[in-house]
């Protein structure tokens, strides 16, 4: 793509950043049966959920109870697997910092906006910070532009009934009725994106990825933000297509990577992690051992 770009002398890249989170292209039904719920509109309630049930494939009273705990705090609805933890993370770090972790994932309120519009607010403060944290291009220099998060499209998208962007089966639904006959068939009706999976499996193969953490010690192991056996395991459970963490795995190597450039370039000082023979003593060895003083005196 950097080749066809200098040849070209192209200097602006479109990207359908936020395509799937401001258009439906995520089909989760929570959003409408939670707009439903809050207003009490029992009857088209019970037919929605029907009708997302069978195209989920799941009972209905599965759905309804996914509902109702996006009002419950976090802390009594319990976190969806996709918004959990890595498991390499260490649970001390995981826990003081599980609100990011988790994308400051909040409840619905019961009274106020519309559950879809809450939802709504909610998403583009991720895709807010998202856009934060993302790279500028060093070579060739070009400039993103991303149509899908211009400000009038997001104003009219947040005033459509959900049902309008996402129905059971039809990812993007309003979208493919607005553009049907101007974009090909096969590009309307496709199903998924397929690539993105098979893309993930492959990027973390040995060939593809020069990354290996038993080659010297992980500064974020170091810092107590990664347990290294932990990620080094589910690095090779990745490279052989099983990884479920590909995103959270990536980031990690990028930020094991931005460190190890900074420490290399004399920036930041860096002492291995002590070796576990060395380490001050637990809370719990502290107790055995005073109870072996007690015990001898």
């Amino acid at each position: 793509m950097n080749a066809f770009l200098t040849e070209k002398g192209h200097r602006v890249l479109l990207s359908g950043f936020g395509g799937d989170e401001v258009l439906g292209g995520v089909p989760v039904a929570t959003s409408e049966l939670a707009d439903l719920a809050a207003r009490a509109e029992v009857r088209k309630l019970a037919h929605q959920l029907k009708v997302w049930s069978l195209d989920k494939r799941k009972p209905w009273f599965h759905l309804f109870w996914e509902t109702l705990c996006r009002f419950f705090p976090p802390a009594l609805a319990g976190r969806p697997a996709h918004l959990c933890p890595a498991p390499w993370l260490e649970p001390g770090f995981a826990r003081r910092h599980s609100s990011a972790l988790a994308g400051y994932d909040g409840r619905i309120r019961l009274f106020g906006p519309l559950p879809t519009l809450q939802e709504n607010l909610s998403t583009l403060g991720a895709l807010r910070r998202q856009l934060g944290v993302s790279v500028l291009p060093a070579g060739p220099v070009y400039e993103k532009r991303y149509p899908y998060l211009d400000r009038d499209l997001l104003e009219f998208l947040f005033a459509v009934p959900r049902e309008q962007l996402l129905r059971p089966g039809r990812r993007r639904s309003l979208m493919r009725r607005a553009l049907a006959g101007l974009v090909p068939e096969e590009v309307l009706k496709r199903k998924r994106k397929a690539f993105v999976a098979r893309r993930s499996a492959t990027g973390n193969s040995p060939e593809f990825d020069p990354f290996d953490p038993s080659s010297e010690p992980m500064i974020l192991s170091s810092l107590g933000i990664v347990d290294s056996a932990a990620f080094r395991q589910e690095l090779e459970e990745a490279r052989l297509g099983r990884g479920t963490f590909p995103v959270a795995m990536l980031r990690t190597i990028g930020i094991e990577g931005w460190l190890r450039s900074v420490v290399g370039r004399g920036l930041l000082q860096f002492e291995p992690a002590v070796p576990q023979t060395d380490r001050l003593p637990t809370k719990r060895q502290k107790v055995a051992q005073r109870h072996d003083l007690s015990a001898e005196s």
